[in-house]
């Protein structure tokens, strides 16, 4: 599976706030890869069909047994609800014992600035970026 370029659902309005969640997947194994990446074929055509998704991409990196996900949502709320409901909750219950350390990290955006770049993304999920803080 290549790097799926961001993918646009709903055009965000350039003012309004979004949630951002990015995560890192490493499998413990090499021959989980190919069990992985069929999985996730069922997951994006969840992502694709649900309310307040306002656009995503995935990056896989399928020799180095790391997979990546980026989206943006209208709301806290809206992520709630996709992790929750299948396939993705089923998905994630069988992965989970053959996933290394997860990481995951949310942060808000304005639509202007989304698609979110991949670089920063990263950065924010392997705490190489500091972000900026916010009004008291």
């Amino acid at each position: 599976m290549p790097t799926i370029p961001w993918r646009t659902v709903t055009t965000p309005a350039e003012r309004a706030s979004y949630l951002v969640m990015a995560s890192r997947l490493p499998l413990r194994s090499i021959a989980r890869v190919p069990w992985f990446m069929g999985l996730t074929v069922s997951v994006v055509r969840q992502l694709e069909r649900t309310d307040g998704l306002v656009g995503y991409s995935l990056r896989a990196q399928p020799l180095a047994k790391t997979f990546w996900t980026l989206s943006a949502w209208s709301d806290e709320q809206s992520l709630a609800a996709f992790v929750r409901e299948m396939p993705h909750r089923a998905v994630m219950a069988k992965l989970r014992p053959h996933m290394g350390a997860t990481s995951f990290t949310t942060w808000t955006a304005p639509g202007a600035s989304l698609p979110v770049s991949w670089a920063d993304a990263t950065a924010r999920l392997l705490g190489t970026v500091v972000p900026p803080a916010r009004p008291r």
